[in-house]
C-alpha cells in the first residue's frame, strides 16, 4: 500500500513536467492550422478581386469596388482586418493582378512570433484582343 502512494505522487510531478510540452504541440497545432486557413483564405480572396476585375472595361477606375471585394472575402480568423493599404491592383492591358501585401498574421503559442503573408492571384483581362 506505501509503494502505490508514492507513485501517486510522481505521477503528478511527471505530469508537471510534461503538461507544458503537450500544451504547446497543441496549441502549436491549432496556430498551424489558423496559418494554413489565413494563407488559403488571402489568396482565395485575391482570387475572387481578379475574377471581379477580369471583365471590367477599365479596372483601375473602379479600384474602390475592386479592394471592397477583396476585404469582403477576406475574414479574418483572429487576426487584424485586411486594409486598403495592403492590397494592390495592377493592369496591363492583357492581365489584371490583385495583390495582399504583408498581412501580417500573429501566432498565439508563440506570442512573439509572427509572418508576414502575401498572396496574389492573375488573370486575364476579358477584354483584351
Amino acid at each position: 500500500m506505501n509503494r502505490i502512494r508514492n507513485r501517486r505522487g510522481s505521477v503528478a510531478v511527471e505530469f508537471g513536467l510534461i503538461a507544458p510540452l503537450l500544451f504547446l504541440l497543441i496549441f502549436g497545432l491549432i496556430d498551424f492550422g489558423r496559418a494554413y486557413y489565413t494563407v488559403h483564405d488571402l489568396a482565395a480572396a485575391v482570387r475572387e478581386g481578379a475574377r471581379y476585375a477580369a471583365p471590367m472595361e477599365d479596372p483601375l477606375s473602379r479600384q474602390d469596388e475592386i479592394r471592397a471585394v477583396v476585404k469582403n472575402f477576406a475574414v479574418a480568423f483572429g487576426g487584424a482586418a485586411v486594409t486598403d493599404a495592403q492590397i494592390e491592383i495592377e493592369f496591363d492591358s492583357q492581365s489584371v493582378t490583385i495583390r495582399i501585401r504583408d498581412y501580417p498574421f500573429q501566432f498565439i503559442a508563440l506570442p512573439l512570433a509572427s509572418i508576414n503573408v502575401t498572396r496574389q492571384a492573375t488573370l486575364r483581362w476579358e477584354r483584351a484582343a
